[in-house]
């Protein structure tokens, strides 16, 4: 989480100056981040101090805010923050007294929220703080046209742009030989319920010999009942359960995974806000396969197949499919490249952000 600072130079007749503030401390997925202010070539970094650093919605500000607001009088505020988050509360606060005439905006990817009923308390408070950014700001962002549905929804009629996550395909352009292939069939991410891993177990259960390899590369409270679930299948002597790797390494091991699933499950607090592993995926050369939920269909497009989700047999068939029927995977390994391409690099999506700011000031 971080707020961006843009401010244009009249000289230059655009944007030019970037200023970019995050907490000098913050816990994502229980490991501790910490971040030093400095300068990098086209921005400056600050930082501050943050309470409640992992909680994404409570998380505040406790110093380095108002600062940062009054010292760059941006012309545009992008809070990469939830509309109903409290540092988006207090941002917009410093902005109106000491920055009124910035270009406030918010991002989302929050895709369950509709008529304002979250799924966590206090609702009523965050409902208050949402239609509070709505009012003040004047557009947002959000990380798929799932998302953006809900906000309009919510009665948001400003411009809304889709920013979606973005990779460098360089860093996946790797060679690996993986020591369980051939084929293998392959799920990243936490191991909790919700993503669905046990029917990924089921489905490759189900196949007819020779059955694919599995390749589980995670942690989580999951995991020892994932074990359980491939014994008690008669996998698992094909399963294989890797610990989580760091992110620079995760494209070495999706380069030996031949068919990439992700098989998440909504539940009532809980469903996929966008699948960042599957443009890794796609990135890697991997086949993916998506479950219905949430923008996970959004996001593979053409250039995969998707299966209802919590339907075994289903996904069974799309694997079976990928790995039988002739050219297939070839034609969504290619699709899947293109789509990375023309979609998801980190170029188009600074693309995106860049006019967006652009019309904004224009």
């Amino acid at each position: 989480m971080y707020i961006e600072l843009k401010t244009k130079s009249k000289s230059l007749g655009g944007l030019s100056d970037l200023t970019v503030l995050a907490p000098a401390r913050w816990v994502e997925n229980f490991h501790r981040i910490e971040t030093r202010p400095g300068r990098a070539e086209g921005f400056v970094l600050r930082t501050g101090s943050v309470g409640w650093p992992g909680y994404e919605n409570r998380a505040f500000f406790r110093s380095g805010l108002g600062s940062a607001i009054r010292a760059t009088r941006p012309d545009v505020l992008h809070l990469w923050e939830e509309p109903f988050s409290v540092i988006a509360l207090q941002a917009l606060m410093h902005a109106s007294v000491w920055s009124p005439r910035s270009k406030p905006i918010f991002f989302s990817s929050d895709n369950l929220s509709g008529d304002f009923r979250y799924s966590y308390r206090p609702s009523a408070f965050y409902a208050a703080v949402e239609r509070y950014a709505h009012r003040r700001c004047a557009a947002g962002t959000s990380v798929s046209e799932e998302v953006a549905a809900v906000l309009r929804q919510k009665g948001f009629s400003k411009r809304i742009e889709v920013i979606p996550h973005g990779i460098d395909p360089a860093d996946y352009a790797t060679a690996a030989v993986g020591s369980i292939r051939p084929p293998v069939v392959g799920f990243v991410g936490r191991l909790l319920p919700q993503k669905g891993v046990d029917l990924l177990l089921r489905a490759v259960a189900s196949l007819p010999h020779p059955r694919p390899s599995v390749a589980i590369l995670g942690d989580g409270p999951e995991r020892e009942v994932l074990g359980r679930i491939a014994e008690e299948l008669g996998i698992g002597d094909r399963t294989r359960f890797l610990p989580a790797a760091s992110h620079g390494d995760v494209p070495k091991t999706l380069a030996g995974i031949d068919v990439l699933v992700l098989p998440s499950r909504t539940t009532r607090r809980w469903k996929e806000q966008f699948g960042r592993v599957l443009i890794e995926g796609m990135a890697a050369g991997c086949v993916v396969i998506g479950s219905t939920s949430g923008a996970i269909p959004e996001v593979i497009g053409d250039a995969g197949l998707v299966f209802e989700e919590e339907d075994v047999e289903s996904l069974a068939n799309a694997i079976r499919r990928t790995l039988k029927e002739e050219g297939l995977a070839e034609t969504l390994r290619a699709r899947g490249r293109r789509r990375v391409e023309e979609r998801y690099t980190w170029e188009a999506v600074a693309g995106r952000v860049v006019a967006l700011y652009r019309d904004l000031v224009d």
